[in-house]
């Protein structure tokens, strides 16, 4: 890695927790200066403007969270252990993700809304890409045996996304972790009751 790209990669990850704190309109140049630690030149350098770092920080942000859900995901061997640990994960993780500002994706999908189209299609993408990984470890269940035929693949994807960022939304607004805890409690219920074959 050239220095260049050494001082992206540095600026992206000081970057990427202001903007998730902070929101990427909320956050100011004088922010970022601060925590980068370069001043507003070093960083112009090497980005083109700020909405050129607050993508790429969403990129980072959510880069950091799906590396560790793959992690996750593929420690299970079963299609029902698989989308129970996924599930877990987001309410074993809750403080931590809190502390960094609370879930990447749906932050992003708030302050993007309606005012950054290119960040709007980011989230867009990032939220499709999460039920398909749901959807395809239910097909994979199905073809394996291990979830019921008449799943629909699908529907159940777009239910485990609405049920952990409803629940992570609650949680992070409230400051208890009850909400969250309780669409997790039933996420895995319904996994083991509907879906397990």
């Amino acid at each position: 890695m050239g220095k260049a790209e050494e001082t992206r990669k540095y600026i992206i990850e000081r970057a990427a927790p202001i903007f998730n704190k902070h929101g990427y309109a909320g956050t100011s140049m004088s922010q970022l200066t601060r925590a980068i630690k370069r001043t507003k030149g070093t960083i112009y350098g090497n980005f083109e403007s700020k909405d050129e770092i607050a993508l790429a920080a969403f990129d980072y942000n959510l880069n950091e969270i799906s590396n560790r859900i793959g992690e996750v995901i593929h420690s299970k061997e079963d299609a029902c252990d698989k989308l129970i640990a996924f599930a877990k994960f987001y309410l074993d993780s809750f403080a931590e993700i809190s502390r960094k500002g609370g879930c990447p994706v749906l932050n992003a999908a708030v302050d993007s809304d309606d005012v950054h189209e290119p960040l709007k299609r980011r989230v867009e993408s990032a939220i499709r890409n999460w039920m398909k990984i749901v959807s395809r470890i239910v097909v994979a269940g199905v073809t394996r045996d291990e979830i019921k035929p008449n799943v629909n693949p699908e529907h159940f994807a777009s239910l485990f996304v609405s049920l952990i960022e409803g629940g992570v939304l609650l949680s992070k607004t409230t400051g208890d972790a009850v909400h969250l805890s309780r669409n997790v409690d039933y996420l895995i219920h319904l996994v083991d009751t509907e879906l397990r074959a």
